[in-house]
């Protein structure tokens, strides 16, 4: 027959019934194996020991002619030099592997590592084959990822899992080693004006849901990023207008209490109950995807009155603290709302419900000034009560 070329194969059309194969004439036991249905499929047929063995290598075309031989030279060389076909698994298996392993065992913030790669990376990578991760996917999932020390925190994560894929013999080497570290910047002091923020607040609208009631959240407690998207209806009670953060979701490593203000629980009442995280696409999971998120509202910024000054979603959160400070709150209280570590046993021991009054307090006179800046009125009335500029 004639030599198997993407030309060829593209060309091949499917049997009226059953299944049709065609051999490659350059790596024994490569076929192509094409269904009624039209799914063209690359297979390996070979023999160990008394046993033949079908080893499926992936899907025409997303594997072409040229990677499916190497697939196959691949999988031929290693049965035939230890008798075990290699197992070509993925990074969410890595990743698995690498929690049960090795990190629960042996690290107590292993809960804030899955945080991390549940956000930052198996969106991306949860079905990636350990063996097609080259250097420059790592680097542009690296100079993705947003923050002020989180792409360093990722990247170092990221060399951890895969070079415990070189110690399992998963991969032969890590395409993460020769990746320097983003360069370190100084602390962000970046704080979006009033006007700035209603047009975040405004433009967040667009988005939809999720996305848009995540960004107003965002603003309305001055949460952690990976907190707010995290949020859960069982740590929620509208009634009562509090949300508490559990001690394994919390970057602190402890439970934190956030007061809802009357603008933040009435957004909450707003949106659809898909499964048991407030914000997400699929009922299952967390909403992520914040690179694409703000690119897509920055399009939305820019096309209704310009764009805004350089600005990161991290950003919302220290704009949030320090309008806080300019209402009059204090420092020590904006702290606490924004749950910085606090010192003495009796101050981490009792962190939950301390300062409770005085946060509601805050986060009220904050959700006050938005629904000035939002609607020209008069400010928002808190539990029959108005706070003071």
């Amino acid at each position: 027959m004639a030599r198997l070329t993407d030309t060829r194969v593209a060309a091949l059309k499917p049997p009226a019934v059953g299944q049709a194969e065609y051999p490659d004439d350059l790596v024994t036991g490569l076929r192509l194996r094409i269904g009624a249905g039209g799914r063209k499929a690359w297979i390996v047929r070979t023999r160990a020991g008394t046993k033949v063995l079908n080893k499926t290598l992936g899907t025409y075309p997303t594997l072409g002619v040229g990677k499916a031989r190497e697939e196959a030279r691949r999988f031929l060389e290693d049965l035939a030099t230890t008798g075990t076909p290699r197992v070509n698994r993925t990074f969410g298996q890595l990743a698995e592997d690498w929690l049960d392993k090795v990190a629960k065992p042996n690290n107590r913030s292993w809960q804030l590592q899955k945080r991390r790669l549940e956000i930052h990376v198996l969106p991306k990578w949860g079905d990636r084959k350990l063996d097609t991760i080259r250097r420059a996917d790592v680097r542009e999932l690296i100079e993705s990822i947003e923050g002020e020390v989180s792409p360093n925190r990722n990247l170092t994560l990221i060399r951890t899992l895969l070079r415990y894929a070189v110690s399992r013999d998963w991969i032969e080497s890590s395409p993460a080693e020769a990746i320097a570290k983003p360069k370190i910047e100084n602390p962000r002091d970046r704080v979006l004006e009033m006007d700035e923020v209603r047009r975040v607040y405004v433009g967040a609208d667009l988005l939809g849901y999720p996305a848009g009631g995540f960004i107003k959240m965002l603003l309305l407690t001055a949460q952690r990023r990976t907190e707010v998207a995290e949020m859960r209806w069982d740590q929620i009670d509208l009634d009562a207008g509090v949300w508490v953060i559990p001690s394994e979701s919390a970057k602190s490593g402890r439970p934190h209490l956030v007061p809802l203000s009357a603008l933040a629980v009435r957004l909450l009442r707003s949106v659809p109950r898909l499964g048991d995280y407030v914000w997400t696409s699929d009922g299952n999971s967390p909403i992520s995807g914040f690179a694409k998120l703000k690119q897509r509202l920055d399009a939305f910024l820019a096309a209704s009155g310009g764009a805004l000054q350089p600005w990161v979603l991290h950003d919302l959160r220290r704009t949030a603290a320090t309008h806080m400070v300019r209402l009059g709150v204090t420092e020590t209280i904006v702290g606490r709302v924004l749950n910085h570590a606090v010192q003495g046993i009796t101050a981490r021991v009792y962190a939950l419900h301390s300062y409770a009054p005085e946060k509601r307090e805050a986060l009220d006179r904050w959700a006050a000034d938005v629904h000035r800046e939002m609607e020209g009125c008069s400010p928002l009335s808190i539990s029959g009560s108005a706070h003071p500029r």
